[in-house]
């Protein structure tokens, strides 16, 4: 499956209105381009709630919906930009009527400059409006469409109960159906691809922004779009950064380098972590740290069960950590046996959470007081960072609930220690 059908982004407006309350209004507008500098924007990316409902990934459209109980069928209508000849020779063709309707199976669309007007009689018998975005509480240099629309229709909500649409867009995204594992698995495919040429290519010497454009080569080449987030390159002490992005280093002899990528398939991600040695070889004690945190891996894994909380694991697997530091001599039973309450000494070395909803977005929607349930994707990414050693290590698999317990997706991008120095030394 090359993209999600018509038919998945016509379920997902099925299931968001099984959610709302009676007589209620739905607008949820495009992302706008953002500047980056002068007259130049960063590249678009749609909201992804938005491309979630309807598939349409142009700036400059607004999704409305109206749902009244007396009504057969609720009201869907898209609004899209008119063409515009000059837009059209600078940035090339907007989106048609016919594609809109193609591609998001609404058989209603209409120009935006028809949209005042349309919303004003369609709230009239309503009760209930929820927006896309929530409104900002201080002043935006870069206001949202909805915001624009909030502000022209500002008199006639004031009779209306204002809604966040975020907390349904959570519900309904949190579990994902089978077209969406089909996005993730290929962009999990992809990243293997990029993973595989990184081990053919590294070797000491090698600038860490080298290894990220492979990536970058990799991924587009294959025909994802980019990296579902900006790749980390993190070699020596940079692994102790955890967001480290910058990738302007050079990989030395000696040292590892941690991982922290993934391709971007359809709007869809993947996050992958590995961490490796430059030379080709772990020292003993890189190898004691890395098989420690694959074993507490594999372990975190079997601990992502239906029913559980996401909080109960991260629990679970701190003291997983915590067997792990004693025997790596990280610190003794007796100062475990006296750590402040509420400050446990495994923290001192694994400093971020377990795991992360993965889907539309890298770190998708999420409701953590909802216990794990079969079709949610999400990370689990134990690490293990000591300041003195000036080593960082971090595992990451992309793990799926089923009735049955977890599913490794990204079970074929090597994480064995002799499988990946097998890897680099053919190379």
């Amino acid at each position: 499956m090359k993209e999600l059908p018509t038919s998945f982004f016509i379920k997902s407006r099925f299931k968001l209105r099984e959610h709302l309350l009676p007589s209620a209004a739905v607008v949820i507008s495009s992302n706008r381009a953002m500047r980056r500098n002068a007259d130049q924007t960063f590249p678009y990316r749609q909201s992804s709630d938005l491309y979630y409902l309807t598939g349409i990934r142009h700036a400059g459209c607004t999704l409305v919906m109206v749902a009244q109980p007396t009504a057969r069928a609720a009201v869907e209508i898209l609004y899209i930009p008119a063409g515009d000849r000059k837009t059209d020779i600078w940035d090339g063709p907007g989106i048609s009527v016919e594609q809109a309707q193609r591609r998001s199976g609404i058989s209603d669309v209409r120009m935006v400059s028809q949209m005042d007007r349309d919303l004003r009689n369609m709230l009239s018998g309503c009760k209930t409006i929820y927006f896309g975005t929530p409104e900002p509480t201080v002043s935006q240099f870069f206001p949202s469409n909805e915001q624009e629309i909030r502000n022209s229709l500002r008199p006639m909500l004031m009779h209306l109960g204002e809604h966040q649409l975020a907390p349904l867009m959570t519900r309904i995204r949190m579990i994902k159906e089978p077209e969406e594992l089909e996005m993730i698995k290929m962009a999990v495919r992809i990243t293997e691809k990029g993973f595989r040429k990184v081990l053919e290519q590294i070797r000491p010497g090698i600038p860490e922004y080298e290894l990220a454009a492979l990536l970058t080569y990799v991924f587009q080449s294959s025909g994802a779009r980019d990296h579902a987030f900006d790749p980390i390159v993190a070699s020596g002490r940079n692994a102790l950064v955890l967001h480290y992005i910058q990738n302007r280093d050079v990989c030395r002899d000696g040292e590892l380098v941690l991982l922290d990528f993934g391709a971007e398939w359809q709007y869809y991600a993947a996050d992958i972590s590995r961490t490796i040695p430059v030379n080709g070889k772990y020292n003993p004690r890189q190898r004691a740290l890395y098989d420690a945190c694959r074993r507490v891996l594999y372990q975190a894994m079997q601990l992502m069960q239906p029913g559980k909380l996401i909080a109960q694991v991260n629990d679970e697997v701190g003291k997983l950590w915590e067997e792990e530091h004693l025997r790596l001599g990280l610190y003794s039973r007796n100062e475990r046996n006296k750590q402040p309450e509420g400050h446990p000494l495994w923290k001192r070395y694994y400093w971020h959470g377990t795991s992360h909803s993965i889907g539309i977005d890298v770190h998708d929607c999420f409701d953590k007081a909802i216990p794990l349930r079969p079709g949610m994707v999400l990370s689990c990414e134990p690490g293990i960072y000591i300041e003195a050693e000036g080593t960082g290590i971090r595992l990451e698999n992309d793990v799926l609930i089923t009735e049955n317990g977890p599913v490794n997706l990204s079970a074929d991008i090597p994480d064995d220690p002799e499988e990946i120095e097998d890897l680099l030394n053919r190379s």
